[in-house]
């Protein structure tokens, strides 16, 4: 375990659905040390897994949501870049399954979701990186305008900006904070250059995720490659999925019921939240 990198990622909430658990311990069963910051008590924290105290990265109770969704994405995208600036751990989304030991030499661990977009569901960027530097002073001003924005869109909140309601990132699209502005920074600086290709955690392409719980689809020789780490399970739909049309738990035979087999997950233990 110790020649491996620890993996951290941060959970915002009061418990974890099985969903979560079976990430984080697809990580723990792969050999990696696997930590799980959180700024409360969790009650049902998969064995192996180490439980931290977020405040420790980044000390603010004051969780920034997204006005529209509810979703504390936003906080979640500064709370890893802090994590960035003071480890050389691996972050990685709470819905990402491990499929191969993460055995990386470069300080740079990201991968392309497409051709023209990198993804920070896992990430790691050394604390000198100059993406780093540039994604910590835009953030820094939490109604920064991204310059990778439509022209018409960048004209919009500047000129709300002059008249004195500048627009909060909350209150902005979603992933204003994320993937986007990840991508702008990278290809500002040159480090794309250090992207993995998709098959490395994006084998399962978004559109395509609904093949994750169909029995009839053989994930494994359909997607997955020898340069396979991970596999991006999508959580902000497919838990929706999983709730509503499948009795919150995956189906029998599926790829996702095979993941949950092999790491010992329960899903009638920890239930997605309706």
């Amino acid at each position: 375990m110790s020649d491996q990198p620890v993996v951290a990622t941060l959970w915002i909430g009061d418990r974890l659905s099985w969903f979560e658990q079976l990430s984080l311990k697809s990580f723990v069963d792969a050999g990696h040390r696997t930590l799980l910051y959180s700024y409360n008590a969790l009650p049902n924290v998969p064995a192996g897994v180490t439980l931290c105290d977020a405040r420790e990265v980044f000390a603010s109770d004051d969780i920034i949501h997204h006005t529209r969704t509810g979703s504390p994405a936003i906080h979640a995208d500064l709370w890893r870049l802090h994590l960035m600036q003071q480890t050389d751990y691996i972050w990685v989304d709470t819905d990402v399954l491990c499929v191969r030991p993460f055995d990386f030499a470069s300080p740079f661990v990201f991968g392309l979701e497409t051709p023209d977009q990198v993804c920070n569901a896992v990430l790691r960027l050394p604390a000198l990186s100059a993406t780093l530097r540039h994604f910590m002073d835009f953030v820094a001003d939490p109604y920064a305008i991204g310059p990778w924005l439509k022209r018409a869109r960048q004209d919009e909140l500047n000129a709300a900006k002059a008249a004195g309601t500048p627009v909060h990132f909350a209150d902005r699209g979603w992933g204003l904070t994320g993937p986007a502005a990840l991508s702008h920074f990278l290809t500002v600086t040159g480090e794309w250059a250090h992207a993995l290709p998709q098959q490395a955690f994006y084998p399962v392409p978004f559109a395509e995720r609904n093949k994750l719980i169909r029995r009839s689809i053989n994930v494994e020789q359909v997607f997955l490659t020898e340069n396979s780490y991970a596999v991006h399970l999508w959580a902000r739909r497919m838990k929706r999925r999983l709730v509503l049309t499948e009795n919150n738990c995956p189906p029998k035979g599926s790829y996702l019921d095979r993941a949950v087999r092999k790491h010992g997950i329960i899903p009638e233990d920890a239930p997605i939240p309706d």
